[in-house]
């Protein structure tokens, strides 16, 4: 059975670059039937740090090369009401997360997505897979 991942900002920022690890890893997961995607809100946080590269119009232009690889997958309602569970079971716990990483996980949990990142903050969401393709 093929697998479902979401690309947080530091993989999808990673597998932007040409011959890096994350990416030939994204391509392999990809050849055997893995699906791979990733959300609008990881493209704004991506879209913060290509303001500030050398050369952010070829960045972009990379970058929306290797999107058309890829699905860019909505937020919706449900996504909304998953992420006010998460918000308000993180704050009962004493626990933070960025808006932008708590989006990603209810996306992940309404669509059963692992994601693929190296952030630890999502350690305080027992229930949500992770990897790291790095």
């Amino acid at each position: 059975m093929a697998s479902r991942y979401l690309l947080d900002t530091n993989h999808l920022s990673a597998a932007v670059k040409p011959g890096s690890i994350v990416r030939q890893r994204i391509r392999r997961h990809r050849e055997k039937g893995d699906r791979i995607g990733t959300c609008v809100p990881v493209l704004c946080e991506l879209e913060v740090g290509a303001s500030q590269v050398k050369d952010p119009n070829l960045y972009r232009k990379i970058l929306a090369r290797f999107l058309t690889r890829i699905p860019l997958w909505p937020l919706d309602e449900m996504t909304a009401r998953i992420f006010a569970d998460i918000y308000h079971d993180l704050k009962s716990r004493g626990k933070v997360l960025s808006q932008v990483d708590m989006m990603s996980a209810a996306l992940a949990r309404q669509m059963n997505l692992t994601i693929l990142t190296t952030d630890r903050d999502f350690d305080y969401l027992e229930w949500l897979p992770t990897e790291d393709a790095d």
